[in-house]
């Protein structure tokens, strides 16, 4: 069975670009291009992994993301990703499992999911 990932993203070419690198390693991939449509989606479904943008509809939107997901019944590992470093300093603190700054490269994306999926 694959394994599903939400990717949450203002930026559709983003979402395109990870979801094809993400379905490429064999994941189940839906997207969200805000913060509440992605809380739809985890209270809908399951997800193994969530990867969201902080600045969508407010700057730190994508943290309320990753709050969201850690309560659900089998919390998925959570990446945010920012080109804003500034809010990227309190990852740990809203409950990222990890961050990366944008842009980041595929490489370096897919050994960030490896070291926090279980």
């Amino acid at each position: 069975m694959a394994r599903k990932a939400l990717l949450v993203d203002d930026e559709p070419s983003i979402l395109v670009t990870l979801g094809l690198v993400l379905e490429s390693k064999g994941f189940d991939v839906q997207t969200a291009t805000s913060a509440r449509i992605a809380k739809e989606h985890l209270s809908t479904s399951a997800f193994d992994l969530v990867i969201t943008d902080l600045n969508m509809e407010t700057p730190t939107s994508g943290y309320d993301v990753v709050q969201y997901a850690k309560r659900q019944p089998k919390p998925p590992a959570t990446l945010v990703i920012s080109g804003f470093p500034e809010v990227l300093d309190k990852w740990k603190k809203e409950g990222a499992d990890a961050m990366l700054q944008k842009p980041a490269d595929v490489p370096e994306l897919l050994n960030m999911i490896k070291r926090i999926l279980p």
